[in-house]
């Protein structure tokens, strides 16, 4: 059994620190993320929204950050808070509320209406 040093494995408990293997080739190049939940809604490379804990795990698990917070759809309610998100390749466009920009894989640009 390998020992980390002392002041490294405390280091890594003190900064929260995990680390995230979950395929044999990120077990090659390990990805340190922080226990942090600040949760985002991305889009998973399998094309489903997805909520991940923060913005780290969303980038190793190579998903598209919508927005933050947790994901809103599939169905949303007619709630008019405009957004201006963005489809990657088109052009900004306004959405009625973010979870009508979310169910349309669009990435939030800012509220309101795009200008």
């Amino acid at each position: 059994m390998t020992r980390l040093p002392l002041s490294l494995s405390a280091g890594a408990l003190l900064a929260g620190l995990s680390l995230l293997a979950s395929t044999p080739a990120a077990a090659a190049t390990p990805k340190f993320c922080p226990q942090i939940f600040l949760p985002v809604c991305a889009v998973a490379p399998n094309g489903v929204n997805e909520t991940y804990g923060n913005s780290c795990m969303a980038r190793v698990a190579h998903a598209r950050i919508l927005a933050p917070g947790r994901c809103l759809g599939p169905i949303c309610f007619f709630v008019v808070e405009q957004v201006c998100a963005r489809i990657p390749g088109h052009r900004p466009q306004t959405y009625s509320n973010l979870c009508l920009a979310e169910v349309a894989h669009a990435t939030l640009i800012h509220k309101g209406p795009c200008k």
